[in-house]
């Protein structure tokens, strides 16, 4: 039995919605008028959030795991869309997402989310909710 692990993309293989723009990948295939600044932020938040939602330590990550295991169904075609709030700290403030179908596993991704620290603040201008794609893979199908 594979353990279940988030991983948060929006970069190479993913997207990021930046104030209702869609952004492709790569900033060359981007939409036009997406600053390259978003971009980069955009990754650079998906991949904190990716390390944050792959802790072993963390209690509610485990909780996360586990009810993945037992609802592969749950991944939701593989993407689950979230909507981040971001203060000038660069600490999200608030998260939105379509319910996992567990009010406490809902709640546990909810307090992973929230509050979480990413590596800097927004750039200037940066439109906002940052949406991210959360991807939900097997631990194996993610080694390089």
């Amino acid at each position: 039995m594979g353990v279940w692990q988030w991983r948060g993309w929006a970069c190479l293989r993913g997207w990021a919605l930046l104030g209702g723009l869609a952004a492709a990948g790569t900033a060359g295939s981007a939409e036009p008028g997406v600053p390259d600044t978003w971009l980069a932020y955009a990754a650079s938040a998906s991949t904190a959030l990716a390390q944050r939602l792959a802790r072993t330590d963390d209690d509610r990550v485990a909780r996360l795991q586990v009810f993945l295991q037992q609802h592969p169904d749950t991944a939701l075609a593989d993407t689950l869309a979230v909507s981040l709030w971001i203060d000038e700290r660069g600490h999200i403030t608030r998260s939105q997402f379509a319910s996992l179908g567990d009010a406490h596993v809902d709640a546990d991704l909810r307090a992973l989310l929230d509050h979480a620290a990413l590596p800097g603040p927004p750039p200037p201008g940066m439109r906002q909710p940052l949406r991210l794609g959360l991807s939900l893979q097997a631990a194996e199908a993610m080694a390089p």
